[in-house]
């Protein structure tokens, strides 16, 4: 592993706050997860200059201006825009020069899950690493969520969980961000946004590529190709996801038995619906729908929670 290169000049003003995260190792070995954020109050001298860095950064400039240079572009940055790099290339961001202040609620992230979410991000966004937002309050909240889970809460595995959660709303919504900005995203071919609808209504009945490329008229190798572009999933990985996310909504909002759950998104033998569940979540439905359990917002799961009881 190379050694990170850095050069800055902290110049911050006393009401900013960074914040230093440990993330579990279950977290770090399996889902996007923090390695530090803040609320910067930037002086004009404020600078940062950085490469071979393990880790994604996103940044969110509430009010004043700043400047980013990175791959060979340079960006200004105004309030409402947000950046987004992988921090392992040479990069250096700063308050705009000639400017008194820079303020920027940002995360440092990291995972194998967000090179997939990174790319796509590039991908509809021509490759720019700067989108501007129509609003910033999705991603504001975000973020200020993210801070107060780890200002008032320890590094929990739970903890890292819901920052886990949030981490992928927050690159969602710069995902959006750069669809609705124009650019390829608006290129996306109807049949291909057809596709995941189609996963999104059937998903809890056998759904084959087969079936998906015959429902579009489209060959199936050029349709799975397309979608994982667009998507950054296969149709296959779309619907395993589809399904687990309804699986897992079931186990938090019902008490119905597991088997009969797996049965309702589309996953008829209980074990391949457990190992999918415990490769995609890192624990079993049954450990899933504890940690969620909340006494009195559901009956007592007893057998119910019972893997391959069958009842």
């Amino acid at each position: 592993m190379n050694q990170v290169n850095l050069s800055c000049n902290l110049d911050l003003g006393p009401n900013s706050v960074w914040l230093t995260v440990t993330a579990a190792q279950a977290a770090r070995s399996s889902i996007a997860y923090v390695q530090e954020l803040g609320d910067f109050h930037c002086g004009p001298d404020y600078y940062t200059s950085r490469a071979n860095l393990p880790s994604y950064l996103i940044k969110l400039c509430v009010a004043g201006e700043g400047a980013l240079s990175y791959e060979g572009q340079n960006y200004a940055i105004h309030p409402g825009d947000v950046f987004w790099i992988d921090c392992r290339r040479r990069q250096h961001y700063r308050t705009a020069p000639g400017k008194d202040n820079w303020r920027v609620l940002w995360v440092h992230l990291y995972g194998e899950s967000c090179a997939a979410y990174y790319q796509l991000f590039l991908a509809l966004n021509d490759g720019r690493n700067v989108v501007r937002l129509e609003s910033d309050v999705s991603v504001r909240s975000t973020l200020e969520m993210l801070l107060k889970l780890y200002r008032e809460g320890g590094n929990t595995l739970q903890d890292d969980v819901q920052a886990s959660a949030l981490l992928t709303q927050l690159m969602t919504y710069c995902i959006q961000a750069a669809s609705a900005g124009g650019g390829s995203a608006k290129h996306i071919p109807a049949y291909v946004i057809d596709t995941r609808n189609y996963i999104n209504l059937h998903y809890a009945e056998r759904v084959t590529l087969d079936d998906l490329s015959r429902s579009i008229s489209i060959n199936k190798f050029y349709l799975q190709k397309l979608f994982k572009r667009y998507f950054g999933l296969s149709p296959n990985e779309y619907l395993i996801h589809t399904r687990l996310t309804h699986a897992k909504q079931l186990l938090r909002t019902t008490a119905q038995p597991v088997s009969q759950i797996a049965m309702d998104v589309g996953i008829n033998n209980i074990g391949h619906f457990i190992t999918l569940f415990k490769r995609y979540e890192g624990i079993t439905p049954s450990a899933y729908r504890q940690r969620w359990y909340l006494e009195g917002e559901m009956e007592p799961l007893g057998a119910a929670g019972q893997e391959g009881s069958g009842q």
